[in-house]
């Protein structure tokens, strides 16, 4: 018997479409948001879902993405309600991994149509996943206290403003403070999703060890306790890194000065490596160290971003300054905020958020444009 879900906040809807697919030998579960519905269809394993766009807690759109980055849900058709029947809702609609758009009112026997069509399809495809490999962004510092967590999160709100789904990650494995940013308490860490992956199989749920901020990005934490990092290897840190890719459109990762093999792995898998620096000596030196063994591994210029984040005022060391001595351009300058980013921080609410208007909001917001 073929399993439809039912997922829209109207009970006559929910009414309407179980009893006419029922009456037609389905087996109809119905949830009333996004949240039931993502819960049922981990529970069901339905043969297509049916979703409203426009309903709380979770909306149809992020339904459907959160289903498409699960490996066990990841080839389950979806169909989006909604009525709105404007182009651009509806090209948001396939954006986000629906396989059909249907504006309401709904004609049923079209529905139904459309259903059989895309089951008969999935049937065909088997089990093939709908899977496309995201961009890596590396963000580092060759000397730490330079704001690279910081930029992480930004980066990671924005990126998230292009309804793209982005995870950020945090590679400080023996000491990371990602999930401080946005004020999130991880329930499970790098260390739990590594051991989960080989004991759980095709159960295994990446939502489980994800931690959502309410502005959009997801948060893979590092190992609660720093000794856990030792288990964590090149091998181990790549795999991590190529599956969250997978079900991401973006990977924003927060890697600590190092070149330990995982992070040279990282250095040579990046789309893009934004180098941060400050206007200060110690750290201007150890950049262009860092800068060199990038070249060294044939990472070409294009693929690195210097940055200059004025963590402290120094007049004598502007960016003109700073290409000087580096020999290498600077993408941006992120002006000195004073309180602003102490705040962010204490808060648990990522700057762009509250004062993108800002200059340093403003130069965040150009470097998100350069990824």
């Amino acid at each position: 018997m073929t399993k439809l879900l039912v997922v829209d906040d109207e009970p006559s809807v929910r009414k309407l479409i179980k009893r006419f697919f029922e009456a037609r030998g389905f087996e109809v579960y119905v949830a009333e948001n996004g949240m039931q519905g993502w819960s049922t269809t981990r529970d069901a394993n339905p043969d297509l879902v049916l979703t409203d766009v426009s309903m709380p807690d979770m909306d149809g759109y992020e339904l459907t993405r959160t289903i498409r980055r699960n490996p066990a849900t990841a080839s389950i058709p979806i169909i989006l309600l909604s009525a709105h029947r404007q182009a651009d809702a509806m090209v948001q609609g396939y954006e986000s991994g629906a396989d059909d758009y249907v504006a309401k009112p709904v004609d049923m026997e079209v529905l139904r149509h459309k259903i059989d069509a895309l089951i008969r399809r999935s049937a065909t495809a088997g089990s093939e996943m709908r899977q496309a490999t995201g961009k890596l962004i590396c963000v580092t510092s060759a000397k730490g206290g330079v704001g690279t967590t910081t930029l992480v999160a930004n980066l990671s709100v924005l990126l998230c403003r292009r309804n793209e789904t982005v995870c950020a990650l945090d590679l400080n494995l023996e000491h990371g403070d990602l999930p401080v940013m946005f004020d999130l308490t991880p329930k499970s860490s790098m260390s739990e999703a590594v051991r989960d992956l080989g004991t759980l199989g095709d159960n295994f749920q990446w939502d489980d060890y994800l931690a959502r901020h309410a502005s959009g990005p997801r948060v893979l934490a590092a190992p609660f306790k720093p000794h856990e990092a030792s288990g964590l290897d090149d091998g181990v840190v790549t795999s991590i890194t190529n599956r969250l890719r997978q079900l991401h459109d973006y990977v924003v990762a927060d890697l600590p000065p190092s070149y330990s093999d995982s992070a040279i792995s990282t250095y040579e898998n990046a789309e893009r490596i934004v180098v941060v620096t400050s206007p200060e000596i110690t750290s201007l030196r150890r950049t262009r160290e860092l800068l060199g063994v990038l070249q060294s591994l044939g990472i070409p210029d294009e693929r690195v971003l210097v940055v200059l984040n004025r963590i402290i005022d120094v007049a004598g060391i502007d960016a003109r300054r700073t290409e000087s001595f580096l020999r290498r351009p600077v993408a941006t300058t992120i002006p000195n905020g004073g309180s602003t980013f102490v705040e962010a921080v204490t808060s648990g609410r990522p700057m762009v958020l509250s004062h993108g208007n800002s200059p340093s909001g403003e130069a965040i917001i150009e470097l998100a444009g350069m990824l």
